[in-house]
């Protein structure tokens, strides 16, 4: 890991960052297509559904997902990210490293246990993976809202490191 922690993310990780954050939000627009198509299967064996545009979308989406947070961990490890803002308290320290972690092992998560149930036929899997849906859709809106307290509350750099040169 390096020793210096950057003052700024790099090009490639505000990219990633902002194009992982696209992905998933076209997932949520396109998971309703996808358990109609499952539900579809699992009542009939109609696997027909399952490969149609919506689905295919949102299954290599989900892989995308999966690689691009395996480069932004990478990344994170050979390169580095900035500190946090050295007055930042104790609990919002805790938060926002809580936040992050859990996002990451989502973002990890959720393509693995929707490729077990697609791939694999793993229905438990397909479950597990709805029951993560929503932890994601809150936790990405704890990290949209935490972002905006630190810039407009907190007034920090914390938003604009992800935003700007």
């Amino acid at each position: 890991m390096t020793s210096i922690s950057p003052k700024s993310y790099s090009a490639v990780q505000k990219a990633l960052h902002w194009i992982v954050a696209a992905m998933i939000i076209a997932q949520v627009v396109l998971h309703e297509g996808m358990v109609d198509a499952w539900r579809a299967f699992s009542r009939s064996g109609d696997v027909s559904g399952l490969s149609s545009p919506v689905v295919l979308l949102h299954v290599w989406g989900g892989l995308s997902v999966l690689a691009f947070a395996a480069w932004r961990l990478y990344l994170r490890k050979t390169r580095g990210v900035p500190e946090v803002p050295a007055d930042e308290p104790a609990p919002l320290r805790f938060v926002a490293a809580a936040t992050h972690v859990v996002l990451y092992a989502l973002m990890i998560l959720l393509p693995v246990s929707g490729a077990a149930a697609y791939f694999g036929g793993i229905e438990m899997a397909g479950e597990v993976h709805e029951l993560m849906k929503p932890a994601l859709i809150v936790l990405v809106g704890l990290h949209v809202v935490g972002a905006f307290y630190q810039h407009f509350w907190l007034k920090t750099d914390v938003l604009k490191r992800m935003t700007h040169g």
